[in-house]
């Protein structure tokens, strides 16, 4: 299938400089290695709060002391 969409020029010049640093085969590869749909947001709050759960906060212990809780 084929779709056409438009993008600000600067955008343009983002995804031909990667096409180019990344040795893609075209924008088009580059659209398709970006894959939107499992970047959303909500997936990624989601993933992260399975993470903390399954790992039982231990991550949130490293970062908790960073002085930014008030409580130091």
């Amino acid at each position: 299938m084929k779709l056409s969409v438009s993008l600000p020029a600067g955008d343009v010049e983002f995804v031909d400089r990667y096409v180019s640093d990344h040795d893609e085969a075209s924008r088009s590869a580059v659209v398709r290695k970006a894959r939107l749909r499992e970047r959303e947001p909500g997936d990624a709050c989601g993933a992260a709060w399975n993470e903390w759960v399954q790992d039982g906060g231990e991550a949130w212990d490293v970062t908790a002391g960073d002085g930014l809780g008030g409580d130091s």
